[in-house]
């Protein structure tokens, strides 16, 4: 079994005087050379330059040709995949709590809903946005080799940018955009938003039918009809997805973990572990 890892990009500069700064900067296959799910506590972009990629974010799939550009939210579980064809890409982690020092407003990154918001956490770029987004990248690289007392406030500015520049391109893309009339679609979108904020709590299908104001009974209509599976499955498979990751900890025994994740005993967990995996948490996680 391939193990699912939480990587702190920090721990990814092994031997780096820099280990400790708030932002880190690598060839994707270096940072994520692994296949498997995993997930940092960073925010991260990354800069598609050649090839493509596919990317798992939750339960959100998005193929991307290159060049085009990735957004991911902290804590986002996230799997990076070829598809058959050689890629190069580099991506970026900073810290929010850094990144925000000096800010007034503690909530300012929230304001760029591309890092949550469907459909939106990959972009396609045209050749100049794509050289734009080269030189920032290529300043960035530059500038963190640097021990100039500026240092730090020039990254943070070239990241501020970089956020903005993304949001520019989203808002000229979605102008030229016709409105969806796929109500399935859209149901389905946010079905798996609300999943990714609830699961934990709420496993019953009726609890996110009544979030959006629909019957439990077609509202279980739309997401079949939309995906090809039941709400409950997107449910189990969004938990099953949590439990690998956590299981990965071995600093939490098999019980807190089951306990955090809203089971009522270890026995339960165990149970629903094994139905979807066929095999038990404790022979997973060795």
């Amino acid at each position: 079994m391939k193990s699912i890892p939480y990587i702190e990009y920090t721990k990814l500069q092994t031997g780096d005087k820099e280990a400790g700064q708030w932002y880190y900067m690598s060839h994707l296959a270096n940072a994520c050379a692994s296949a498997d799910y995993h997930r940092t506590s960073a925010y991260a972009i990354c800069l598609l330059n050649e090839g493509a990629l596919r990317l798992e974010s939750n339960l959100f799939v998005n193929k991307a040709q290159a060049p085009a550009i990735f957004t991911i939210a902290p804590s986002a579980i996230r799997k990076f995949s070829d598809l058959g064809v050689n890629y190069e890409a580099r991506i970026l982690f900073f810290r929010k709590e850094v990144f925000l020092e000096g800010q007034t407003d503690i909530n300012y990154l929230d304001k760029f809903d591309f890092f949550e918001k469907t459909g939106q956490q990959v972009v396609s770029l045209n050749a100049a946005q794509f050289q734009q987004f080269r030189s920032y990248f290529d300043l960035i690289h530059e500038k963190a080799n640097e021990t100039a007392p500026h240092t730090t406030a020039i990254i943070r500015s070239l990241i501020n940018i970089i956020l903005n520049e993304i949001e520019d391109v989203h808002q000229s893309q979605q102008a030229g955009q016709p409105v969806t009339t796929d109500k399935g679609g859209h149901i389905l979108s946010q079905f798996k938003t609300l999943l990714s904020s609830h699961f934990i709590q709420e496993r019953e299908v009726s609890f996110y039918a009544g979030k959006m104001h629909l019957t439990p009974k077609y509202f279980s209509y739309l997401i079949k009809q939309a995906s090809g599976k039941t709400a409950g499955e997107w449910i189990s498979e969004m938990l099953l997805l949590e439990s690998k990751v956590r299981l990965q900890d071995k600093s939490h025994s098999i019980a807190q973990i089951a306990y955090d994740l809203n089971f009522s005993d270890p026995s339960h967990f165990g149970k629903f572990f094994k139905k979807h995996t066929g095999m038990s948490p404790q022979k997973y996680r060795n």
